[in-house]
């Protein structure tokens, strides 16, 4: 019936509602290894009772129980996400601690078509539609066995088998959204209904590979190739570069929008703040990064010797002549380019501004590169931007990008 590995242990999420409960009864016919992880919140009176009923049968089948009890006030302000966050958390620390090779969810199809008409109702951007029979939570292994079954069937399963299980009261309700799906619409499907609506969340996760596929053949940061995806592939190439920053990173398709307009704009470097990251069009290309902060840096070389920094390395023990310093030069300053800054090229001076631009420097990296300042105060070198500048082992001076 289940098709799992008999050389395993397993860890069962157990609420001891009839999903989990028929769950555990099959584990049990079929000789699995498992123990089961309960989280009371105590946000219902029957928690308690439930929480003893569960107990009681995990030492009637000489089943290890693990529980967690939750004291806290979690107020009613997105009380499903937190208790999602409070109980998932601890399902992976037991799962970690005490040496299971995965964790076990009773989520069955009931679960996975209303999960699907949430997604779509919100207009969400997801990375699946509907639920994965097998999926990550960090490094932990969640298998979801029972995504072929329907709720009723489970139900009936239970009472089969004189299976105990309570119900949640809260479920019945329409507080949250899930419960108005569940009630008015996914339980009054016809098997045909079903049928057709399963088959559109298969289509709608062929269509979604298909768009990582394209996305994942991007392999530099060009504008030219982010221009030549569509609308909805652009707004999934840009979560997936913005998460691999800020993992809960999110992007409407207003927003989207905006930054379509950003990447074909005139201007060479323009910018555009997001769910807190900072997308930035430099010339050609464009990233995603956390807001760009100024970093004013200084040091004083006393005499020729070697820098490390966060910034750029020196080692000025060999010949510093190539970087225009001299003997009488010293102590020098190596410090940030700021406003105002000029530095004599041949007869005249230029504003190091205006250098930028014709090296067309990203803005990104002008609040830190590097000049080096003699003892009078005169800029004397001012690092040589290439695009595709590459190190040599030989250099004496080098900026870190």
């Amino acid at each position: 019936m289940l098709n799992l590995e008999k050389n395993k242990k397993y860890l069962l999420a157990c609420s001891y509602g009839p999903d989990s409960m028929a769950l555990f009864d099959m584990l049990l016919k079929e000789g699995y290894r498992f123990a089961v992880a309960h989280v009371n919140y105590h946000l219902r009176n029957e928690a308690d009772d439930e929480e003893i009923d569960l107990r009681n049968y995990c030492l009637t089948h000489g089943v290890g129980i693990y529980v967690k009890s939750v004291r806290e006030n979690l107020g009613d302000n997105n009380l499903e996400a937190k208790c999602r966050d409070i109980r998932y958390n601890f399902f992976i620390d037991v799962v970690k601690q005490n040496g299971f090779d995965a964790l076990l969810v009773a989520h069955q199809e009931d679960d996975l078509i209303e999960t699907y008409l949430m997604q779509k109702k919100r207009k969400n951007l997801v990375n699946y539609f509907g639920i994965k029979e097998i999926s990550y939570f960090t490094d932990v292994e969640i298998i979801r066995p029972l995504l072929k079954y329907r709720k009723k069937e489970l139900l009936i399963y239970c009472r089969m088998f004189s299976v105990p299980y309570a119900i949640d009261k809260t479920n019945l309700e329409d507080h949250f959204l899930r419960n108005q799906l569940r009630h008015s619409v996914v339980e009054k499907m016809t098997p045909e209904e079903r049928k057709e609506i399963l088959q559109e969340i298969d289509n709608e996760n062929q269509k979604l590979a298909e768009i990582f596929e394209k996305i994942s053949n991007i392999k530099s940061n060009k504008i030219e190739e982010y221009n030549r995806l569509n609308d909805i592939e652009f707004l999934y190439a840009i979560v997936l570069l913005g998460r691999k920053i800020k993992s809960d990173f999110t992007i409407s398709k207003e927003q989207g929008e905006e930054l379509r307009k950003v990447l074909l704009c005139d201007k060479p470097n323009v910018s555009l703040t997001v769910d807190e990251l900072c997308f930035v069009k430099e010339y050609d290309a464009f990233s995603i990064r956390e807001d760009i902060e100024a970093c004013d840096f200084e040091y004083v070389l006393e005499k020729p010797d070697k820098l490390d920094t966060p910034y750029f390395s020196l080692d000025f023990t060999r010949d510093p002549s190539r970087r225009n310093v001299s003997p009488d030069d010293y102590p020098l300053t190596i410090r940030n380019a700021r406003p105002g800054d000029a530095y004599r090229i041949l007869d005249y001076e230029k504003e190091i501004r205006r250098l930028f631009i014709d090296w067309k420097m990203p803005v990104s990296l002008r609040n830190r590169w590097p000049v080096i300042v003699n003892k009078d105060g005169v800029i004397i070198y001012v690092p040589r931007y290439l695009k595709d500048f590459s190190p040599s082992p030989n250099d004496n001076f080098s900026v870190k990008f």
